[in-house]
């Protein structure tokens, strides 16, 4: 099985470990949501991308915007508050396993 990088290239992490390079889209709620797996990413402040606690349902937006366009080497974070800014206190992946465990516990 793969790693994940700490560091978002605008691609879906859960992918990533499969070997599948898949892209991220914009979705209604203003997440990028994978393609594939319903995985959502929220950005914030072009330093944090925070992987949220809940899997999207491929509500896209009309017109597409794809998050490699715009990933600008962001951090990886979980979700440990409801409402924006979805990360306080401020934490940040330290290692892939720890993303790994993450996305398993995302239904």
């Amino acid at each position: 099985m793969n790693t994940i990088d700490k560091i978002w290239n605008g691609f879906c992490p859960e992918s990533q470990l499969h070997g599948k390079q898949v892209r991220m889209r914009l979705n209604r709620h203003d997440f990028f949501e994978s393609e594939a797996t319903g995985l959502q990413i929220a950005v914030l402040s072009d330093v944090q991308a925070v992987i949220m606690n809940f899997r999207g349902k491929g509500d896209f937006r009309t017109n597409p915007i794809f998050a490699d366009y715009y990933a600008h080497g962001e951090i990886l974070s979980p979700q440990n508050m409801d409402s924006a800014p979805f990360n306080r206190p401020i934490l940040f992946f330290e290692e892939s396993i720890e993303i790994e465990n993450y996305i398993k516990s995302i239904k």
